[in-house]
């Protein structure tokens, strides 16, 4: 399985033609060929909230094969101990982001996770990351 970041189905649904949406575009149909693709409630929300046609959103994630998993407990404990070892390391933040549940949730799933953010390889480690970097 490869859970897709926010940032690689925002790529999908946009018209941008810069390198990064290519590279995700070009990336997601060279993965599903081979594999399941998914996302999570976190990344539905975060979709939604940029969306101009939110009330299409669902329908688009069906039409590039993109299932919707349900966050679970081991993945928010997981997230939420990534979050704690940013803030111990200096992290700024004192509300847990989205990357770190959309991370906790593709390590305990034993996911692949499709990102254009290099740095959750800092706080997830074992943890495969599909980048631009990775998969150029």
């Amino acid at each position: 399985m490869i859970l897709l970041d926010t940032n690689i189905i925002a790529d999908l649904l946009s018209n941008a033609t810069g390198y990064e949406p290519q590279w995700s575009r070009r990336t997601v149909v060279a993965a599903e060929q081979s594999d399941v693709l998914g996302c999570n409630h976190i990344v539905l929300a975060e979709i939604i909230a940029g969306s101009s046609r939110a009330d299409m959103v669902l329908d688009d994630l069906e039409t590039l094969h993109v299932e919707v998993l349900p966050l679970t407990v081991e993945a928010a404990l997981a997230g939420g101990r990534a979050f704690g070892e940013y803030r111990r390391r200096g992290g700024k933040r004192e509300r847990v982001l989205p990357d770190f549940l959309i991370g906790g949730h593709a390590l305990v799933l034993g996911a692949q996770l499709m990102t254009r953010d290099r740095r959750l390889a800092t706080y997830f480690p074992d943890l495969t990351l599909i980048t631009p970097e990775t998969h150029p």
